[in-house]
C-alpha cells in the first residue's frame, strides 16, 4: 500500500471526537438513569419525583423536566434536584448518579433521596451498564462488607446499642471515590435526640475507592 493510501486508510478507521463522545455517553449516568427509569417501580407510598413520573406515565424527557436544578456531566456524573406538592405537603427529591468504568462496561451507582417535613428516605441502585443495556446487581457484589461498628466514633451511645444502621451511597463527581453515610432509623434518631446525643459526633461517614480490576469498591 502506498504511504498516502495507508494514511488515508488510518484516518478512516480512527474514531473522531464525536464518536468518542457518543461512546462515553453510552456508559454515562444519563443513559444509565434513563434505563433505570424504564423499569423503575416505586416503593409503597414513595413520594419522590421518580414515583410521580411513574404514576403519571411520563416519558424520559418529561421526567427530566421535573428536576428544576440539574448538574450534568454526560460521561461521568449527574445531580438533579426538584420538588413537588402532594396531599402530605412538599417533597424535595435529589437524584445522584455516576458511572465507574471497567473496560467496555461501567458500574452505575444511582441514589434517589426524597424528603418531606424534615424526614428523608433514600435508596441506592447498582447496575452494570453496557451497549446492551442496564443489569442491576446486588449491593454485596460490588461493595465490600460494612459493619455498623465501622461508623462509630468510640463506644456506641445507649440510643444506638442494638440498632441496625441503614447506609446511603453517594457517588462522586470526579475520581473513583464513593461516599458511604450512616442512616439512623427514625425511632433511634428520635431517641438519641431526646437523650441529647449528637449523632454527628457519634457517627462518621466512610469512603471506598473503585477498583476496576476487581469490579467493586474497596477500602
Amino acid at each position: 500500500m502506498r504511504p498516502a493510501l495507508a494514511l488515508l486508510s488510518a484516518l478512516l478507521i480512527l474514531p473522531g471526537p464525536a464518536a468518542a463522545q457518543a461512546g462515553s455517553a453510552q456508559l454515562g449516568p444519563v443513559r444509565g438513569a434513563q434505563l433505570f427509569v424504564r423499569s423503575f417501580q416505586p416503593l409503597p407510598g414513595e413520594t419522590s419525583l421518580l414515583a410521580l413520573a411513574r404514576r403519571e406515565r411520563l416519558d424520559w424527557t418529561a421526567t427530566q423536566n421535573l428536576f428544576a436544578a440539574q448538574v450534568t456531566d454526560e460521561d461521568r456524573f449527574l445531580d438533579w434536584r426538584g420538588s413537588s406538592v402532594g396531599a402530605g405537603g412538599r417533597t424535595f427529591t435529589t437524584l445522584r448518579a455516576a458511572t465507574y468504568p471497567q473496560g467496555t462496561r461501567a458500574l452505575l451507582v444511582l441514589n434517589r433521596e426524597w424528603c418531606r417535613a424534615g424526614s428523608c428516605q433514600q435508596r441506592t441502585t447498582f447496575g452494570w451498564l453496557d451497549a446492551r443495556g442496564l443489569t442491576t446487581v446486588p449491593e454485596a457484589d460490588v461493595i465490600q462488607v460494612i459493619r455498623d461498628a465501622d461508623f462509630l466514633v468510640g463506644a456506641p451511645p445507649a440510643c444506638l446499642r442494638g440498632v441496625s444502621l441503614d447506609v446511603q451511597y453517594l457517588p462522586s463527581r470526579q475520581g473513583a471515590a464513593l461516599a458511604i453515610l450512616p442512616v439512623v432509623p427514625e425511632g433511634a434518631r428520635r431517641a438519641c435526640e431526646g437523650a441529647g446525643v449528637n449523632l454527628t459526633s457519634a457517627l462518621r461517614s466512610l469512603g471506598m475507592t473503585w477498583a476496576a480490576g476487581a469490579g467493586k469498591f474497596r477500602w
